[in-house]
């Protein structure tokens, strides 16, 4: 008799009653035949919850709860992690659609590879006027065995570290990370350390499959972000907090505290550039007012 490991889809939903039926559909399509799938909806003034309602009605592999009190992005996806009852978890994003086989073809790569802790797919972006901006072939981390060569890579692939994070994952790793966390810049990221982390843990290993198809919407999340070095400044120290709770050597903590370190040279360098551009702008708009005014007086 085969046995099939617990897979949770965790949906953390709010203000998504624009698309998110499109999503909750290929969750219902997944081929996968132990899988939960447990909806969070954010206190939404839509009706998000109304159709999520319907939905788990329909279905009876579905959980919805529903936040009294806005809890963000970050409170919602932790709540989430800590009502997860499964083997294998992933984050099923409101704005995001699977291709049927996604968990299928996941599960059975984690399966097979007892040493990864996450295993993802390839994925295609579609902008919000419906123009699909690139296919994101991940490579970055293959064939990394160490986890300092890992954490190494997702601290330099600034901007650019996410594609893992729509992946399965092995539920006791997210409790030894202990979910996202907040920082000084908010949620901006939050995912960054996440990861970070989760790549301390073990390999993580990309299926050379098209499977997943993200989608931003005018309520999409990273959108509403600044992306400045000052946030990534503190994304950064999130990072480098992560250290503390990672299962690793003295002599890899001090590799990856230099990473950091370089990292947060160079945002500090774009830091330092962008003020003295600004200030090199406001001086020119002051010395053309000044000439402006000059040349009235003398005209």
């Amino acid at each position: 008799m085969v046995t099939h490991p617990k897979v949770v889809a965790l949906v953390p939903a709010w203000q998504a009653a624009d698309f998110i039926a499109e999503t909750l559909a290929s969750l219902a399509a997944q081929t996968w035949p132990n899988l939960e799938i447990l909806i969070a909806v954010d206190q939404s003034s839509d009706t998000t919850a109304d159709l999520c309602r319907t939905f788990a009605a329909a279905h009876p592999n579905v959980r919805v709860h529903e936040h009294p009190v806005r809890l963000g992005w970050v409170g919602n996806s932790n709540w989430l992690l800590h009502e997860a009852r499964g083997d294998y978890l992933f984050f099923a994003f409101h704005d995001d659609v699977l291709a049927p086989t996604y968990v299928e073809v996941l599960a059975e790569a984690l399966r097979a590879r007892p040493e990864a802790i996450l295993t993802f797919s390839d994925m295609e972006t579609t902008l919000q006027d419906g123009r699909v901006a690139l296919s994101t072939t991940y490579t970055a981390l293959e064939g990394l065995s160490s986890p300092v060569d890992r954490g190494r890579t997702l601290l330099w692939r600034i901007g650019d570290w996410w594609t893992p994070n729509r992946g399965l994952f092995r539920s006791e790793a997210a409790r030894r990370i202990g979910g996202l966390k907040r920082h000084r810049a908010g949620e901006f990221a939050a995912d960054w350390p996440w990861l970070f982390h989760m790549s301390l843990l073990g390999p993580m290993v990309r299926v050379p499959q098209l499977l997943c198809f993200k989608r931003y919407q005018a309520q999409s999340l990273s959108p509403s972000w600044r992306y400045t070095p000052r946030n990534y400044l503190a994304a950064l120290a999130s990072c480098a907090r992560e250290l503390a709770g990672a299962p690793l050597t003295t002599r890899e903590i001090w590799a990856l505290r230099l990473s950091v370190w370089s990292v947060r040279l160079l945002l500090l360098g774009h830091v330092v550039m962008q003020e003295l551009t600004g200030r090199a702008r406001q001086w020119m708009r002051r010395s053309l007012r000044r000439a402006g005014r000059d040349t009235a007086a003398a005209g």
